[in-house]
């Protein structure tokens, strides 16, 4: 198992883009100091709150900063974008940074990002993307496209001009990863059936179970083998060295403010709070201090790891948490604190756990799990 961090950024409306940008490239340089696994960084051009709209570029800056650590894009938002000029942008990134990329695709959560791309079928656009993209990344020669929102021909090799030569330093292509949101996710089955890494996206641990599931149903129907330790669980963790001041720097910081001003009142517009909290009787009840006494893995790096149980016993296992990045620009040292601690505590303790994987049947269908809802205080 290990550890990574998922820089959204969650930062306030009208902070100093530049100041934010320098912390979290130093977030990024403690983060390949302290020994985690990788970076992903988010893609949306109209909030706020999350002020990244070229990942590729927040990224490109970070590569001769550091040594080891991977980076992911989390997600490039295809229809956002031609297909094109995207597949070739990050096999440039590819190479620049030696084979350290991972290209998390979607087509947008955010109907204001669509609307200003003019992204009017985010999700056949996603599909057609991509497969332009793997084309140009696989492809031998010569081809000619014909689809529904994009059309091209791709040129034989000219001797004179040396090209097209771009073909990603990792082959045959980068790794191409995919994310689940609902309880019966469709993305994740879908991810399954094309090989893709799955990650699930900041739900409650009850739906975990069923993410799998549908992951391995996309994978077996399309003859492949799935593989726990690739599945990425998009995370919050906050670690100090004792629990109390680990629970003071949550409900007392941005953790907890991000949660109050931005995510509780998004996810509540969009009616997807019973994501977040399926325990609760009422979502709407759901507070930071809640998800950190219940859900959150906010503690010493004992205590997380103890907490972190439960994840893996209800979801049967899974290879790497990815935790939330917060902006404690008010508070560095805890913040470095935290990433030490996640790096050089809770990593080494986890680091040989492996898990075996199942087949379908050997699964619980998730519609199986939801007529059995887990209450507070219990587990699944």
């Amino acid at each position: 198992m290990d550890i990574g961090l998922f820089m959204v950024p969650f930062r306030k409306p009208g902070a100093d883009f530049k100041r934010g940008f320098d912390f979290d490239m130093q977030t990024i340089r403690w983060a390949d100091e302290y020994g985690l696994s990788e970076v992903w960084v988010a893609e949306h051009a109209t909030l706020g709150w999350e002020p990244v709209c070229s990942p590729e570029l927040y990224m490109a800056a970070a590569i001769p900063q550091t040594e080891r650590i991977k980076f992911g894009t989390g997600a490039n938002v295809i229809p956002n974008h031609n297909p094109i000029a995207l597949a070739h942008r990050l096999m440039q990134f590819d190479h620049m940074s030696e084979g350290r990329l991972m290209v998390g695709v979607g087509a947008g959560a955010y109907p204001s990002d669509s609307q200003i791309h003019g992204s009017t079928e985010p999700h056949e656009m996603m599909l057609e993307g991509l497969e332009i993209m793997e084309k140009i990344w696989t492809a031998d020669g010569p081809f000619t496209f014909e689809g529904k929102f994009w059309s091209f021909e791709y040129p034989a090799f000219d001797d004179m001009l040396q090209g097209p030569f771009w073909k990603p330093y990792q082959q045959p292509h980068m790794p191409i990863a995919m994310a689940g949101l609902s309880p019966a996710s469709g993305t994740l089955k879908q991810a399954g059936a094309r090989g893709c890494l799955p990650m699930s996206f900041n739900v409650g641990r009850d739906y975990l179970a069923g993410h799998w599931y549908r992951y391995v149903e996309g994978a077996e129907s399309a003859g492949l083998q799935a593989d726990r330790n690739q599945w990425r669980i998009a995370h919050n963790v906050l670690v100090a060295d004792t629990d109390e001041e680990a629970m003071e720097l949550c409900l007392g910081g941005a953790m907890a403010a991000a949660y109050d001003e931005w995510m509780l009142p998004a996810y509540g517009s969009a009616n997807m709070l019973r994501i977040m909290a399926p325990e609760l009787e009422d979502p709407d009840n759901v507070s930071p201090q809640w998800l950190a006494e219940n859900k959150w893995l906010v503690g010493s790096p004992d205590t997380v790891i103890e907490k972190m149980q439960a994840d893996l016993e209800v979801s049967g296992g899974f290879g790497s948490i990815i935790s939330f990045t917060f902006d404690y620009q008010d508070n560095v040292e805890g913040w470095r604190r935290h990433l030490e601690l996640m790096g050089t505590e809770v990593v080494p303790k986890i680091k040989d756990i492996v898990h075996a994987n199942q087949t379908l049947d050997e699964l619980t269908p998730p519609d199986e799990l939801a007529a059995a809802p887990v209450q507070p205080g219990t587990r699944k």
